[in-house]
């Protein structure tokens, strides 16, 4: 028999409750719309009634033969949605009644269950989108990330942005190595050199930048592979300079969940435009 767990059951959660985003609703509706995605994907649970829209507080399945684990994984994922403010009370009669028994969606919450990215929440699923989107993976990124992930599941939001940032520091490194091969001009290429052998985060960001948008004017350069470029390149260096300039010093800032969030979401598509331009420079030695 399967054994579920917190980060097993989201997915379903989160699916489950695209069919009562727009309204409150209790737990046991809560409940009907997760076994309804378990019994879609071909979890044998026992459905006594069909949904009935008219009457979502009516219970579709039978709860006495499921796992221990399944139901208590039902009720963390239940308490999970307040917790990281996806959903909260309900409140008909604001402010003289506050309904514990019913929840409803926040704007976050409504953006989690209808987002189609990647999302930190889901571990698994993050991982292997992040594989697809990216087949040739390297190992120690992908091992920054599984960590990284591992953190922000169990709200260990500062460890989380270390490990964002230096899989985004390593993935930054990997492009520059192929930038320089990139580089013909011999002051420019010295200059370069120093900064990536130093580690001189400032210097070598400035010179990526610099050797993009030279790339970036050369004629017959392909646009799908320089288009958003910059873009994805800051984002990276942005998640490089949270974790070394607040996660690392905690004096210096609190790291919220979101900020870390938007790392993560952020991270699978700079990640994946980082990889076709270390693939172009990489087929276009001294071209600067």
């Amino acid at each position: 028999m399967a054994e579920y767990t917190l980060s097993s059951i989201l997915p379903f959660v989160r699916s489950g409750l695209r069919r009562v985003k727009d309204r409150s609703f209790t737990l046991t509706e809560f409940a009907n719309a997760t076994w309804t995605e378990l019994e879609k994907s071909g979890v044998r649970v026992q459905r006594l009634r069909p949904y009935a829209q008219n009457n979502p507080d009516n219970p579709e399945f039978a709860h006495n033969s499921d796992p221990d684990s399944l139901r208590q994984s039902a009720v963390q994922s239940w308490l999970y949605l307040q917790r990281r403010g996806f959903a909260i009370p309900s409140s008909r009669i604001f402010p003289t009644q506050l309904d514990n028994s019913r929840l409803e969606l926040t704007a976050r919450g409504r953006e989690w269950v209808e987002g189609k990215e990647p999302i930190p929440e889901l571990p698994a699923e993050y991982i292997a989108a992040l594989q697809r989107m990216v087949p040739n993976l390297d190992e120690v990124v992908r091992e920054y990330v599984v960590e990284g992930l591992g953190s922000f599941e169990h709200d260990r939001f500062r460890a989380a942005a270390v490990m964002v940032g230096a899989a985004s520091e390593k993935a930054l490194y990997m492009l520059a190595e192929k930038m320089l091969d990139a580089i013909s001009t011999p002051k420019w290429k010295v200059k370069f050199t120093t900064a990536l052998r130093r580690r001189d985060l400032t210097e070598l960001f400035f010179q990526m930048r610099n050797v993009l948008e030279q790339a970036n004017n050369l004629p017959g350069r392909p646009f799908e592979v320089f288009d958003g470029g910059q873009d994805h390149l800051v984002s990276l260096i942005k998640a490089v300079q949270v974790q070394r300039n607040n996660a690392v010093h905690p004096m210096n800032e609190k790291i919220s969940d979101d900020t870390v969030r938007l790392s993560y979401l952020a991270f699978p598509y700079a990640l994946q435009k980082i990889e076709q331009l270390r693939d172009w420079f990489s087929n276009n030695p001294n071209v600067l």
